[in-house]
């Protein structure tokens, strides 16, 4: 192994000048100094991009990209394509790291030749500031870039989030984020764990997931982007059925659960809005009904989900919602 090897680190910006400088500080602070860190800056038109050229002044390592609006994963290529280390990093630039989160990751990478370390991570509420523990391996352990799919597909302690995970560049040959779809994790991180031969779970929380009201992940207003995660699933099952049939089952679970949340979505919806998206919402009802016979027999889905989802391909639930959901 290379002594001391590069990591890039690509710092997606726009409009988060009151969050950045606390993102920036806790990259330049790592205890694993061998770092580029690359913040792009995408279009922003608050003081982002102004404060990113600042801390470029400061430390030799930063180099700022400046480039029209085009999205996170516009934002996360552009960096990926300049980018020169051997390992890659990424961080949102609402949210924040732990002083040993790259030093304790190419540890495990170096020591088990793998290719992707998955970490833990901490939530933190962003109106109240409090931090607890979110998803987290049990334990640290190597396995197969497979079975780490597999348990991202069930969000089994670890899940497609980009900016927990430390990636041998070689991953990312032909694979790039998504332009115009949310949820870009979704359907690239599976893919970067089933080209890995060797992954390693850290059982350890060394990220900081900062949930601010407002963001991409919290809004409520229902669009055409609220039907990009179940679209990224139905993709990802025939890829899986296909390609790597030993962890359909996991597959078909993740292509339940986003048609599950999907209709749930529209069905607390506004009576308008509900009517705007009635095609939108018969289709899912459509593609959950396929899934009926797996739904039965699931052992991942709690009572209370596969009954759910039955009234649901019924076309039960409005009505019999108030029985069984206190809301």
């Amino acid at each position: 192994m290379e002594q001391n090897p590069l990591i890039s680190v690509i710092v997606p910006v726009y409009n988060v000048a009151a969050w950045l400088p606390r993102c920036v500080d806790s990259v330049l602070t790592q205890t694993y100094q061998n770092l580029e860190i690359l913040l792009i800056d995408d279009g922003s038109t608050d003081a982002s991009g102004e404060i990113c050229d600042a801390y470029a002044e400061k430390d030799p390592r930063i180099r700022v990209i400046h480039k029209k609006n085009g999205g996170l994963s516009s934002a996360r290529n552009a960096g990926l394509d300049v980018s020169n280390g051997q390992y890659l990093g990424f961080v949102d630039s609402d949210d924040w790291i732990e002083p040993e989160m790259y030093a304790q990751m190419l540890a495990l990478m170096e020591r088990n030749e793998a290719q992707l370390v998955c970490a833990g991570r901490y939530d933190v509420d962003g109106d109240t500031g409090r931090k607890t523990i979110g998803l987290c391996p049990k334990r640290q352990e190597c396995i197969t870039g497979e079975e780490l799919a597999g348990r991202i597909f069930l969000w089994d302690h670890c899940d497609s989030s980009a900016c927990d995970k430390l990636y041998r560049r070689e991953l990312f040959d032909g694979i790039r984020y998504p332009e115009g779809k949310t949820c870009e994790d979704v359907p690239v991180t599976y893919r970067l764990a089933l080209k890995a031969h060797r992954a390693v779970l850290c059982d350890k929380p060394l990220y900081n997931y900062f949930h601010r009201s407002g963001s991409i992940s919290k809004g409520a207003k229902i669009s055409g982007k609220t039907f990009h995660y179940s679209q990224h699933t139905a993709g990802i099952l025939e890829d899986i059925r296909k390609n790597h049939p030993a962890i359909a089952p996991q597959a078909e679970f993740l292509r339940v659960h986003s048609l599950y949340h999907l209709l749930l979505r529209l069905d607390h919806a506004p009576t308008e809005m509900r009517k705007t998206y009635r095609k939108e919402y018969r289709d899912a009802r459509r593609a959950l009904s396929k899934h009926w016979r797996f739904i039965l027999t699931c052992p991942w889905l709690t009572k209370q989900q596969r009954v759910t989802d039955l009234l649901l391909i019924v076309n039960l639930y409005h009505v019999l919602r108030p029985l069984f959901h206190k809301d």
